[in-house]
């Protein structure tokens, strides 16, 4: 029957959400260390990190295309995560190289590893929204990312703890190896998703844009988010820098900063899920462009451990906010059809914003004045302030659900509980349940 296919495909998305958090874990906190031990230096940093995205945003104007002439959201997917995993394995065999030609097998590997991840996405969200009914998506996704958190920081911390242990460029190459199994198993979970042989999540025949009225407030919701990773990543590709070369922490506090703001946007994924399913996603992404220029200020008051680990917490509730938003804002703009274009849209634009902000930081970070990453990070919250102008005066949040709903802020700050909060623990089985497509 159909809903024991949905039930079998939900429970298969979570196992591949844990053996994608796996991967992620051993490789996405120690790539630059990779890079570092290799012998990189800083400009060659800003390649690594600004490369990579480009490749994606331009792959990304050709994922809808290839989809449809797979005829299937799933095949893609299984295709792009194939692809992570051999690039996993290319990068761990980079240590058997020169140093020259071991850092350019990393960054061919990981333009490889990041472009098919990134394609993987909008047919992976295109099959999703066809299990999950519309009002529990929010709490779906954000229970899941729960799940995945902690499976993330767990292997980050294993990851950290064999690099204290084993300190070395083999140690990196069998972090990155084990990854590329996880992603494997991951391609064997991919495999068990239904897709639904009507076909109405596949994209159209056409290729124009769609015809659809709130295509008015996806505009300026992209420059918005091209805004935010521009200037997000400006300074990003330098906080492993900052931390273990300016600063000396070992790998075990450099893991503990890096990946605590991560594991709390997983955590409150599902909190902010459920409150942009009941107050809509507007709400929910005004107030993250609201904290997010906050965050690189926090980060250059004080160079504490004790501080950057609560500036990380921090950044995590505010990244959580964004995530969800931005989620349930697409899945709220796009109908089942115009689903992977919407979000290969979405792609395209974080990644083309990525691209430009690490490429302009690697061009400017040995000519500023003073400390150079001092002054990214308030280069950087200046225009993540900017960001937000595009999203505020252009999107409205009549012209999405929840706008109405009193009580946003006091949901927010947690002093109010949220109607559909108690169904969101066994959102998985009521989402395999219920077939309330669109």
């Amino acid at each position: 029957m159909v809903r024991n296919k949905v039930r079998t495909s939900v429970a298969a998305s979570l196992k591949d959400g844990l053996a994608w958090a796996g991967m992620s874990g051993f490789v996405e906190p120690y790539i630059v260390p990779f890079a570092l031990a290799l012998g990189a230096s800083n400009p060659a940093i800003g390649f690594l990190r600004s490369a990579p995205p480009l490749a994606a945003s331009v792959a990304q104007l050709f994922n809808e295309s290839m989809v449809r002439r797979l005829g299937s959201c799933r095949s893609a997917v299984r295709l792009d995560v194939l692809a992570q995993a051999a690039s996993l394995f290319a990068a761990a065999a980079a240590v058997f190289l020169p140093a020259g030609a071991a850092f350019l097998c990393l960054a061919a590997a990981m333009t490889v590893y990041t472009t098919a991840g990134n394609l993987a996405g909008p047919p992976w969200a295109a099959l999703m929204g066809e299990y999950i009914p519309p009002r529990k998506r929010g709490a779906f996704f954000g229970f899941r990312n729960q799940i995945v958190g902690v499976t993330f920081f767990a292997a980050s911390l294993i990851a950290a703890r064999v690099l204290n242990f084993y300190p070395g460029l083999w140690a990196f190459s069998g972090l990155f190896a084990a990854a590329g199994i996880f992603r494997l198993l991951s391609f064997h979970y991919i495999g068990r998703m239904y897709e639904p042989v009507s076909g109405f999540h596949l994209p159209p025949a056409a290729s124009g844009p769609a015809a659809r009225p709130d295509d008015a407030a996806l505009r300026p919701f992209l420059a918005s988010v091209f805004a935010v990773m521009f200037s997000a990543f400006l300074a990003a590709p330098y906080f492993s820098v900052y931390l273990l070369k300016d600063l000396g922490y070992g790998y075990l506090p450099y893991m503990v900063i890096m990946t605590a703001g991560q594991l709390v946007t997983y955590l409150l994924m599902r909190r902010w899920g459920t409150i942009a399913d009941a107050y809509g996603s507007v709400r929910v992404l005004r107030l993250a462009f609201l904290g997010i220029p906050l965050i690189p200020l926090l980060w250059a008051l004080a160079p504490s451990f004790a501080w950057l680990v609560c500036v990380e917490i921090f950044s995590g509730v505010v990244w959580a906010a964004y995530g969800m938003g931005t989620n349930n804002f697409i899945y709220e703009l796009a109908g089942g059809h115009s689903r992977t274009r919407y979000n290969a849209m979405f792609g395209f634009t974080a990644c083309l914003g990525q691209f430009a902000g690490a490429l302009t930081g690697g061009l400017l970070y040995n000519y500023l004045p003073g400390e150079a990453f001092m002054t990214l990070l308030f280069i950087s919250a200046a225009l993540r302030a900017a960001a937000i102008i595009p999203f505020l005066r252009r999107v409205s949040q009549t012209a999405l659900p929840g706008a109405a709903k009193p009580g946003f802020l006091l949901a927010a700050i947690g002093f109010r509980s949220i109607d559909i909060y108690p169904a969101a623990a066994p959102a998985a089985r009521d989402g395999a349940r219920r077939r309330d497509l669109r």
